[in-house]
């Protein structure tokens, strides 16, 4: 995979972008800052807006805290129709060891099949990429 960083916070989130898959790769280590929430969201939005993403995987396998309830309300409310104006196809995410984390997470995975898009969970982010490579791989960007 070669990917660029689009958005970092150090110590909460990395957003990774590789075009050639048209895939984003999000991986949580805190959440926390809904700020931080929202700009790392709005910049995978602009990828999947843009035409250029299809496919967004969140790995919070090492993640710690859980989304607030403002922050849920900010995917349902603002990023999910850009995701669907943008064509996304799938959002995988590599389910966390925290139990708190897990609970939280599960919020954005339901909201994500009530707008349409194919949802997934895998145990690591290989799981993920070997998912969508078989259940995506033929898709148009």
């Amino acid at each position: 995979m070669t990917a660029t960083v689009v958005y970092e916070a150090p110590g909460e989130v990395s957003v990774w972008f590789d075009a050639n898959p048209a895939e984003i790769v999000v991986r949580w280590t805190r959440f926390g800052d809904h700020t931080t929430f929202r700009d790392s969201l709005d910049a995978q939005a602009d990828l999947v807006e843009a035409g250029r993403a299809r496919f967004i995987v969140v790995d919070v396998q090492a993640a710690t805290g859980s989304p607030s309830a403002r922050d849920h309300d900010y995917v349902n409310r603002f990023v999910y129709p850009r995701y669907r104006a943008g064509g996304l196809a799938a959002i995988v995410t590599v389910l966390p060891r925290d139990a708190h984390t897990r609970m939280g997470t599960q919020r954005w995975q339901q909201h994500g099949r009530a707008w349409g898009f194919a949802v997934y969970e895998t145990a690591t982010l290989d799981d993920a990429h070997d998912l969508l490579q078989d259940h995506h791989a033929r898709m148009p960007v």
